[in-house]
């Protein structure tokens, strides 16, 4: 949703700080969390090049690398940086098998579903702005901004999490406020996924003041 690159470079600044944070604690889960903020807030870095590369004037080349190498990247990770995050709580070798098979199966069928609907049929190379004044990265003659296909994307995302996750559904809960209000505003808006990323952005607050409510034991959120 960021409309500049002023915008842009804050929302990513709460998500950095948020993440280091949070990767620093030694806690597993809010390790776990910040790899979960990694993919959800990671597009935002991604409209901030995005926009230095001036894109209402030109189709530039940085505009084209980075609308087919790090947009896909980061949609890629939004599910799938969750599902390893899991990793910091339950070691791969710790894994049980039903839970290896998920993890692998899931990784592959969500980044090959992205990548093919993503990259197939294009219909433009370089990410541009919207009658709205949002960045439209999706390049794609599929349909991954309609609705049915953003609803999906969204519940791809959830998967790992809720089938994962292994303690209190809080946490999980506060931090999917901002995301749930940025799919439904970004359904009245022409550049869903941008909005969403937006608004997700936000959750790393959030992340943070869950993170200070447990560390100075006013209040174990993960129980």
């Amino acid at each position: 949703m960021c409309y500049s690159v002023e915008s842009s470079a804050k929302t990513s600044l709460y998500s950095l700080v948020a993440i280091v944070v949070l990767m620093c604690s030694n806690i597993p889960h809010f390790k776990w969390i910040a790899m979960i903020m990694i993919g959800w807030c990671g597009m935002q870095f991604a409209e901030l090049l995005l926009w230095l590369t001036n894109p209402r004037k030109s189709c530039t080349t940085a505009n084209k690398i980075i609308t087919f190498t790090l947009v896909p990247l980061v949609l890629i990770l939004q599910p799938l940086a969750a599902t390893l995050g899991s990793l910091f709580v339950k070691p791969w070798a710790k894994c049980s098998n039903n839970r290896k098979l998920f993890i692998v199966i899931f990784s592959i069928i969500s980044s090959f579903s992205l990548l093919l609907h993503f990259y197939g049929k294009p219909v433009k190379y370089c990410t541009t702005v919207t009658p709205d004044g949002h960045l439209n990265w999706w390049i794609s003659k599929y349909v991954g901004t309609k609705p049915i296909a953003y609803t999906l994307w969204l519940i791809i995302i959830a998967i790992p999490i809720f089938v994962l996750w292994d303690m209190s559904y809080k946490i999980i809960v506060a931090l999917s406020i901002m995301p749930a209000f940025g799919f439904y505003y970004g359904l009245t808006t022409d550049s869903k996924g941008s909005i969403w990323c937006y608004y997700t952005s936000f959750t790393a607050l959030v992340s943070l003041f869950a993170y200070a409510l447990y560390k100075f034991k006013i209040y174990n959120i993960l129980k």
